[in-house]
């Protein structure tokens, strides 16, 4: 019998537990006994899996990781053309001579719509949800051909500029490739050796207390809002186009951003039939965060930065200034 608790945790299911261990402290010690004996023989009969070359570190933590669905997520998709991203980019490397890829783009992007969002900027604390101070957004590194997986985050990165978020991921990942990265390992490296039904509830217990309560936790791999707000996952070089990311549980995180493989479709540009640059970037929201109106208002924002990212500040700035006349005309 296995129960996720991950989200608001059931009052009456807390309480049970947490009578269960007094009783059995203070009256009572024979139910640990059996207790105890069936669970070892339990981590004992999961192990025997992991002696097959299916039952990896990250194949372990996916399956302790996700239950079925049953989470109410807001799914998102656009189709950006990267013309003028493109051109923005030329232009930044030969003012920074930095490696700019797509990615720190949206990166940029995505900071930039979050910035003035505290609907999503946030965290769930016993069944409360609080603003955060920082803006972090994760990205998603692949390892060892695929065989594990790291996160960089940027913090505060609503305050820098796109050669800082490179020159971070570029300094990071490659600490976590070349496995010097000593957070990932205290991350990961215990999994080798865990049963997946005991990782679960630890995953539960790291992520809460770290992404939702904000303790750091060094010894486990896990900072201070591990994975920030928003995680970024470029899965376009590994040739998907269009997909949707789910939100891992454990990351407490309101918003995972995919980006697709460029291909080239015909758009209509000023009443005419050209031939683009295309990707498709989609965006999985969390329900219990933000509802539809503001979703789409946190979408518009960036959707007018990946397409126009030198005429975004103006138009924002105007339409700021625009709402905040708006309302004091009504008080």
């Amino acid at each position: 019998y296995q129960r996720r608790v991950h989200g608001k945790m059931n009052a009456f299911y807390g309480v049970a537990i947490l009578a269960s261990l007094i009783y059995g402290i203070f009256f009572d010690g024979t139910y640990y006994k059996i207790y105890f004996c069936l669970l070892i023989g339990y981590a004992l009969l999961t192990q025997i899996g992991t002696l097959t070359r299916w039952n990896n570190k990250r194949k372990k933590c996916n399956i302790a990781t996700w239950n079925a669905p049953n989470c109410p997520q807001i799914l998102i998709t656009l189709e950006w053309d990267i013309t003028k991203a493109q051109a923005y980019l030329e232009k930044k490397r030969k003012e920074t001579n930095l490696p700019l890829t797509l990615t720190h783009f949206v990166g940029l992007a995505a900071s930039r719509a979050l910035s003035k969002e505290p609907d999503l900027n946030g965290r769930l604390s016993f069944g409360n949800y609080i603003p955060k101070e920082d803006l972090g957004i994760s990205f998603l590194v692949s390892l060892d051909g695929g065989k594990d997986l790291g996160a960089c985050t940027v913090e505060k990165i609503d305050h820098k500029g796109i050669e800082d978020i490179c020159t971070e991921l570029s300094s990071s990942s490659k600490k976590i490739r070349s496995h010097t990265n000593e957070e990932h390992a205290n991350r990961t490296q215990p999994l080798a050796f865990i049963p997946t039904f005991i990782i679960e509830p630890i995953m539960f217990l790291v992520g809460y207390l770290s992404c939702n309560l904000g303790f750091s936790l060094p010894w486990l791999g896990f900072k201070k809002y591990a994975f920030g707000t928003c995680i970024i996952t470029s899965v376009g070089m590994l040739g998907y186009e269009h997909v949707f990311a789910p939100i891992p549980p454990f990351t407490n995180v309101p918003l995972v951003v995919t980006v697709g493989a460029t291909v080239k479709k015909p758009m209509v540009v000023d009443d005419e039939v050209k031939i683009r640059d295309v990707i498709n970037v989609t965006l999985t929201l969390d329900h219990r965060y933000t509802d539809g109106a503001r979703a789409g208002q946190i979408y518009k924002k960036f959707r007018d930065f990946l397409h126009d990212p030198e005429g975004f500040s103006a138009k924002h700035e105007h339409d700021e200034i625009e709402a905040q006349c708006q309302d004091n005309s009504l008080q």
